[in-house]
C-alpha cells in the first residue's frame, strides 16, 4: 500500500515539474520569435544595409557574405513563424542554440579586435555599437536557449522512464 503512494506522490513531483519547464518552455518560445520576428524584417527588408553590416565585422570574403545577407533573414524569418506557430519546435530550437553560439562569437570576435561598429541585430533604425550591452544581450539569449534545450530534453527523458 505505501508503494502506491509513494508512487503517485512521485507522479505528481514530476507533474509539477513538468508544468515550470512547459511554462518557460512557452516563455522563452514567444521571446525567441518576437525576437527574430523584429531583426528579421528590418534585414528582410534593407538587404544591403544588412550585407554592409555583415562586412563590417571583417570576418568573410564577400562571397560568403553574400550568402549570410540573403540566407539569415531568411531563416531568422522561418524561426520566428515556428516560434510563434509552435510547429517544429525542437528543430527550430536546436538552430537557434547554432546561430545564437555564432552569434556571440562574431560579436565577441568583433569586440576583442576593437571594432567599433554596429552590432547589426535589429536593422537601421537600431544602432548599437558593439560592446557589454550587445554581448549581455546575445549571451542571455545563448543562455536562454540552453536552458531550454536542456530542461525540455531531460524532461522528456524522466517522464520517458516514469
Amino acid at each position: 500500500m505505501s508503494q502506491i503512494i509513494e508512487s503517485k506522490q512521485t507522479e505528481i513531483i514530476i507533474a509539477s515539474q513538468s508544468s515550470y519547464v512547459q511554462l518557460f518552455d512557452y516563455i522563452v518560445t514567444w521571446c525567441f520569435g518576437v525576437v527574430f520576428l523584429l531583426s528579421g524584417i528590418p534585414h528582410w527588408g534593407n538587404p544591403y544595409y544588412f550585407l554592409g553590416s555583415v562586412y563590417a565585422y571583417k570576418l568573410v570574403n564577400p562571397g560568403i557574405g553574400q550568402m549570410v545577407a540573403i540566407g539569415m533573414p531568411f531563416i531568422q524569418l522561418i524561426f520566428s513563424v515556428c516560434f510563434l506557430t509552435r510547429t517544429f519546435l525542437d528543430a527550430a530550437h536546436l538552430g537557434t542554440l547554432f546561430l545564437f553560439i555564432c552569434f556571440a562569437v562574431v560579436q565577441s570576435i568583433a569586440w576583442f579586435s576593437g571594432l567599433d561598429i554596429s552590432c547589426g541585430c535589429f536593422g537601421p533604425g537600431h544602432d548599437a555599437t558593439i560592446g557589454w550591452q550587445t554581448l549581455s544581450i546575445i549571451y542571455s539569449l545563448l543562455v536562454l536557449s540552453i536552458l531550454r534545450n536542456l530542461f525540455v530534453f531531460i524532461g522528456r527523458s524522466r517522464t520517458i522512464k516514469v
